[in-house]
């Protein structure tokens, strides 16, 4: 196990986290960082995530997901957003864009929901025959009313333009989920489906296939092996250099060297091109 404890308990945004930086990994899951750093895209995407999950628990109607995120965006969506940003007034257009969202949401029509926000438990293999535990939260499990098709859906606050340059990986997520979405359904999801709530609710799908699935396990696997395998002198290594993400987006960036650096005014406004949520 390295540096974990015994029992230690894998999820897709561990995975995720090693794959972006190995140091981040480190101050936040070896370390336990005790104060990790928030950012507003993830609180603004926190809020609506727990709407929607509201909506599809039927807890609120979709009129009542509006004045909840109205009467609650203040209070819970509280970072200061990134300086470029702010000259844009992206902090007006982020509100805005929630309000857009909602009073257009279509309440997935031609869909049954069957499940929202359910967590899970399962075992990933290593190539030694071992296995690792592994939780996860599924966002909404769907039923396609025209064509009975099982689908995975997940809520994403990203533009489509960002999407799309991280699709493939974006879907390795929802490949991972579906061991569980077949242990409990019976069968596999036919697609994966994106719901970028950003973009007026845009649904990406994706058929789902055996050879994705099991690409993403083998992913999976090679990134708990990393992560085992590292020794406290490979942990100690930052990215070489600071994106868009050391500087904004990193829970540990506090404690990091390139979560200090001011980034160039070009740079910055070229990554924030590129990342929009």
């Amino acid at each position: 196990m390295g540096l974990l404890e015994d029992n230690h308990v894998y999820s897709y945004s561990q995975l995720s986290s090693f794959d972006e930086c190995k140091y981040s990994f480190y101050l936040q899951r070896i370390e336990g960082l005790e104060e990790q750093a928030s950012n507003a895209f993830a609180e603004r995407g926190t809020l609506i995530h727990d709407l929607l999950d509201m909506w599809a628990k039927k807890i609120l109607t979709k009129e009542e997901m509006l004045a909840e995120y109205e009467r609650r965006y203040g209070d819970e969506v509280i970072t200061a957003w990134p300086k470029m940003m702010a000259s844009k007034g992206y902090a007006k257009k982020a509100y805005e864009l929630g309000i857009q969202f909602l009073q257009s949401f279509d309440e997935f029509a031609g869909y049954d929901v069957l499940s929202a926000e359910e967590k899970f438990k399962i075992d990933l293999p290593l190539t030694n025959g071992e296995t690792r535990p592994f939780v996860g939260i599924v966002d909404m499990v769907l039923r396609e009313q025209s064509s009975g098709d099982l689908i995975i859906c997940d809520h994403k606050s990203k533009s489509l333009q960002s999407f799309k340059k991280d699709e493939d990986k974006m879907y390795r997520q929802q490949l991972i989920y579906a061991t569980y979405v077949k242990d409990k359904y019976g069968e596999w999801p036919a697609k994966n489906m994106f719901h970028l709530f950003n973009e007026a609710g845009c649904k990406m799908e994706r058929l789902f296939t055996q050879e994705q699935y099991d690409e993403a396990i083998a992913w999976a696997t090679k990134q708990i092996e990393g992560i085992e395998n590292y020794s406290v002198l490979d942990w100690l290594v930052c990215k070489e250099k600071p994106d868009f993400y050391c500087a904004y987006l990193c829970s540990a960036r506090k404690q990091c060297p390139n979560g200090v650096v001011e980034l160039g005014t070009k740079r910055k406004t070229e990554e924030y091109e590129g990342y929009k949520e």
